[in-house]
């Protein structure tokens, strides 16, 4: 039996949680209970407190403050107030390493945007500054209509052609990075979830499924999320 088939047998499958050292609770303290519903355990990192070489089966990157722009570009928007540089860093280096090792990736709304820029994409810095049809909403309750583009990762997850989720991001994809595709717009054309091209799991959803807890698409991602995983000590 190789390391990862031991670890699963001992019940040490585990899944990194990234986020903000102060800020970040509610969304860990969610994501963590939906994810051990479908039977993984997952533990909290943060810039204060994480260890770069913390066993890892999966990664799941939470939403929170806007992504520092020196991280990527030399180019800051008015609108971006605050960043952890330190966040990011974090971050980046587990990406680095769970696209190495193909570990399943699951970025959350301020995670979807970091994947993206790691694959070499770009943002949108306010999108109260674009030219929209209609007014895009900002609301923890979910009054965003998505659209689930067909024959997608995402489509085959949710079973669904649209969806309602909430909006709490002022910034979105503007070019898509290398090896992603667009699974979701909302009313606007904005994108809402990425994937990967290829298979590995690499999922990003600009809505916050933690914060739906009792909207079944919410676990419908994350038992989707969690039986990735599991298909590596199968």
């Amino acid at each position: 039996m190789d390391t990862k088939g031991a670890a699963a047998m001992a019940g040490k499958t585990n899944i990194i949680i990234t986020g903000s050292t102060t800020g970040s609770k509610s969304a860990q303290i969610s994501s963590a209970a939906l994810l051990r519903l479908y039977g993984v355990h997952a533990e909290f990192f943060h810039p204060k407190k994480f260890n770069k070489d913390a066993h890892m089966d999966g990664l799941l990157i939470t939403g929170g403050t806007d992504i520092d722009p020196y991280s990527f570009t030399n180019t800051k928007h008015p609108s971006i107030i605050k960043t952890e540089p330190k966040r990011d860093a974090m971050e980046l280096y587990f990406l680095q390493r769970a696209q190495k090792e193909e570990i399943p990736i699951m970025g959350i709304c301020r995670g979807m945007q970091l994947i993206n820029l790691f694959m070499g994409g770009s943002l949108h810095p306010h999108i109260p500054e674009m030219n929209l049809e209609s007014k895009h909403p900002h609301s923890v309750f979910p009054l965003n209509l998505l659209s689930i583009e067909p024959k997608t990762r995402l489509h085959k997850i949710l079973r669904t052609d649209n969806l309602k989720a909430n909006a709490l991001h002022h910034q979105t994809i503007n070019k898509l990075g290398k090896g992603l595709r667009a699974s979701a717009k909302d009313t606007n054309g904005l994108i809402q979830a990425i994937e990967s091209t290829n298979d590995n799991f690499i999922l990003g959803l600009q809505w916050h499924p933690e914060f739906m807890p009792y909207h079944w698409s919410t676990h419908r991602l994350f038992q989707a999320f969690s039986q990735e995983i599991k298909k590596q000590f199968k």
